[in-house]
């Protein structure tokens, strides 16, 4: 079973480097294509070596075990440094070709320290065990130490750029990438850091096993498929993703549905399509319905303008609020305050003063998608936030006084 899992975390990285690589000798390619498959190639082809499989193998072949075994561990390590380069090609802003160089020159001190400790070791292999001599065992524990704390580096500096990368994207399909990668790079970082399970073995007996075990080849596995799907992220923009993204707008339409009802009871007018607006969409017309539902609500907001009433902000900065978006409150707060204004036939407009500020609307730039995101998060707090049920309640006591 451990071979099955270690060949098919193998297969998965080696595929997807060689279509990054075909992707990287497009003109003006991301430097992070060429890199990523730098990366899949030496996992995949250091995973593929220490398959238990392979390894037995090769242990019957006299001489060519300790040097293979010395190549899959000099492989693994070059891909830990193709993982900074990752970091590096997607920082904000671009580092210099300085950066790059330093990185690369860390990477080939780290290599040739590695292949110092496992010569100082005197390694050799007897019935698929690692073993050394016993004033060598600090050598071998050195050479797996030096491994486990330099790959949590690389990968620590890579989810901390991909995050910082994630934040700054529009939510669709290529932030949903980076944070598949991000999570990637966690695991990663455990199945690295596996390799300090072998230390103590390594100081009290001077002896290890070669191939990957159960816990080792599954963190591997794991690793590689969420690292493939989160750079393969983008086919989601094209045809394969049409059906996900038509789910996300269908449940987004009906998301909007309850602060869309509220401003088209008041505000008939900004049904683009009467006929249409009353019916729910498919999921084949749901990308469409919803961007039509984004403009009547912001056609709703535009006609509620008259009816803001100035002192929202401060009633809602009063309250104990503890959302997790105090924006999206106030903007809720806004529209019901604006809606009980124009029932009641209270413009607003004529009683304000000069220094009265009016909060406006928020407005997201960027796509429908990101636009349907702030306006869901809006409605929500519309139909569920006490503090704009407050702000409702209050808007009605002072008409009625």
């Amino acid at each position: 079973m451990t071979d099955l899992i270690s060949v098919l975390a193998a297969a998965v990285f080696l595929v997807f480097g060689v279509d990054r690589l075909v992707r990287s000798r497009a003109a003006e390619a991301d430097p992070a294509q060429r890199y990523l498959a730098g990366l899949a190639g030496c996992m995949g082809t250091a995973m593929l070596f220490n398959a238990p499989a392979v390894v037995g193998t090769l242990s019957g072949e006299a001489g060519l075990d300790t040097p293979v075994l010395l190549i899959t561990h000099e492989l693994k390590t070059a891909g830990l440094g193709f993982l900074v380069l990752v970091g590096l090609a997607v920082k904000s802003p671009p580092p210099g070709p300085r950066s790059v160089r330093r990185q690369i020159a860390l990477n080939g001190a780290v290599l040739i320290a590695s292949a110092a400790l496992f010569g100082v070791a005197d390694i050799a292999m007897v019935d698929d065990e690692l073993t050394v001599p016993d004033g060598h065992r600090w050598a071998l524990a050195g050479y797996n130490v030096l491994f486990a704390f330099y790959g949590c580096w690389c990968l620590l500096v890579l989810t901390r750029e991909l995050a910082r990368h994630a934040r700054r994207m529009s939510p669709g399909p290529l932030r949903a990438g980076l944070r598949l990668m991000v999570l990637s790079a966690v695991f990663g970082a455990v199945w690295t850091l596996w390799a300090l399970a072998d230390v103590p073995a390594d100081l009290r007996e001077g002896r290890q096993g070669v191939g990957e075990d159960a816990v080792s080849a599954s963190l591997s596995v794991i690793t590689a498929v969420l690292a493939t799907a989160g750079a393969s992220a983008s086919l989601l923009e094209g045809p394969l993703g049409t059906p996900v993204r038509r789910l996300r707008a269908f449940r987004r339409f009906r998301a909007l549905e309850p602060l869309w009802s509220a401003l088209h009871a008041q505000l008939p007018q900004i049904a683009l399509d009467e006929s249409a607006a009353a019916r729910r969409p498919g999921l084949r017309g749901a990308e469409f319905a919803l961007y039509r539902r984004v403009i009547e609500i912001r056609d709703g907001y535009l006609a509620l303008r008259p009816y803001f009433d100035a002192g929202v902000p401060g009633w809602t900065s009063q309250t104990a609020d503890l959302a997790r978006d105090r924006r999206a409150v106030l903007e809720a707060a806004m529209i019901a305050a604006a809606l009980e204004n124009l029932r009641a036939g209270q413009r607003q407009d004529g009683v304000r003063r000069e220094r009265d500020a009016v909060h406006v609307p928020s407005v997201v730039v960027g796509t429908v998608e990101s636009e349907s995101e702030w306006l869901v998060g809006v409605c929500a707090a519309f139909t569920s936030s006490p503090v704009v049920a407050g702000v409702r309640s209050r808007v009605r006591s002072a008409r009625a006084g």
